[in-house]
């Protein structure tokens, strides 16, 4: 597929996997808008090597897991591009101690916000544009843990499993405009979240994987262009990690 004069938003854009992401989706012609939440100086870096690509790029700052906020995202975006045409639902958070027993009830709220409402929120704003054009590409970032479950990340691990199901939910419901609804799995990426886990989390990684460490955001971003590309793949959810969900 070509991305020539199409639209992408990604959340969470300013740095790990969405940014790579979006950097991936700008070599291929795509122009991009880069959602955030607190770092300006990071968002307006990935704009300017969004650009050098010969392509158009803005920051939005908001929080998706605020639907006043979404609404006023798409109207910035409105104003520059008019619609979206790639969402890739990035944004995501883990909190930590995540253990059932001792997260705060307001880390909570923010996980469930941000990693489950935030990629509806999304798509309720973006998606009636695709469906009137016939066309759409939507990506959402899940984890394996969405999958498998794991132990002292209950929030998170509920919220991913949650995205798992609007996944395949909505590539039921969207399948006859042209709309793609797909879902990447990563497994232990070398992110800033991977690495609040610590260095034993890391080692423990490595010696249970098939390919032993971590991945790159770049091989996800890779994993994201194939979806994207793709014209008859929906409703699939991705796992890039190393095999390691083989032996979770």
């Amino acid at each position: 597929m070509g991305m020539n004069n199409k639209v992408a938003l990604v959340t969470g854009a300013s740095r790990g996997i969405g940014k790579a992401i979006a950097i991936e989706l700008a070599k291929n012609g795509a122009n991009v808008v880069i959602n955030y939440l607190e770092d300006d100086q990071a968002a307006n870096e990935v704009v300017k090597i969004i650009k050098s690509f010969n392509v158009e790029a803005i920051s939005v700052r908001a929080d998706v897991g605020d639907p006043d906020q979404v609404e006023a995202m798409a109207k910035v975006i409105e104003e520059k591009f008019e619609y979206v045409d790639i969402l890739v639902n990035n944004a995501g958070v883990i909190k930590r101690p995540g253990e059932w027993d001792l997260i705060a009830f307001s880390d909570i709220d923010e996980t469930i916000n941000t990693n489950l409402k935030g990629p509806i929120f999304c798509m309720r704003q973006f998606v009636p544009k695709m469906i009137l054009n016939k066309f759409g590409r939507i990506i959402n970032i899940t984890s394996t843990y969405g999958i498998t479950g794991a132990a002292g990340v209950l929030v998170y691990t509920a919220a991913k499993a949650g995205v798992v199901n609007i996944t395949h939910s909505m590539a039921r419901e969207l399948g006859k405009y042209n709309i793609t609804v797909n879902a990447i799995a990563p497994g232990n990426i070398d992110t800033r979240m991977t690495s609040s886990a610590g260095e034993d989390f890391k080692k423990w990684v490595e010696n249970t994987s098939p390919i032993p460490r971590l991945g790159t955001p770049q091989e996800v971003a890779e994993a994201a262009m194939y979806l994207i590309n793709s014209q008859y793949v929906s409703g699939h959810v991705l796992t890039v990690d190393g095999g390691h969900i083989l032996n979770m």
